[in-house]
């Protein structure tokens, strides 16, 4: 198995079934990683980064969390309803 750490690669034998890195201390790095990645992330977020909404393509507000608008986020979830409602009609 090849180590998930994108520095490391190196080819190593799990010792368990779940084992994604080939050391601790890989597994500690590749960690802080995405943990600083998703920080930076936010931190631009808070300071005016401009992100598109990933269905409709309009701008998020900073306080929006998600990747959806809330037009987006109210058609998703209508036709989720739909859907679910369309099921359970063709059980019955």
């Amino acid at each position: 198995m090849i180590c998930a750490n994108s520095e490391c690669k190196k080819d190593f034998t799990p010792k368990t079934h779940n084992q994604k890195y080939c050391t601790d201390e890989c597994c500690r790095v590749a960690t802080n990683r995405r943990i600083m990645e998703k920080y930076y992330e936010r931190k631009a977020i808070r300071n005016g980064a401009l992100r598109p909404c990933s269905r409709c393509g309009h701008q998020l507000s900073r306080y929006n969390k998600g990747e959806f608008c809330a037009t987006c986020e109210k058609n998703i979830n209508l036709e989720n309803k739909s859907k679910l409602f369309r099921m359970l009609d063709d059980i019955s």
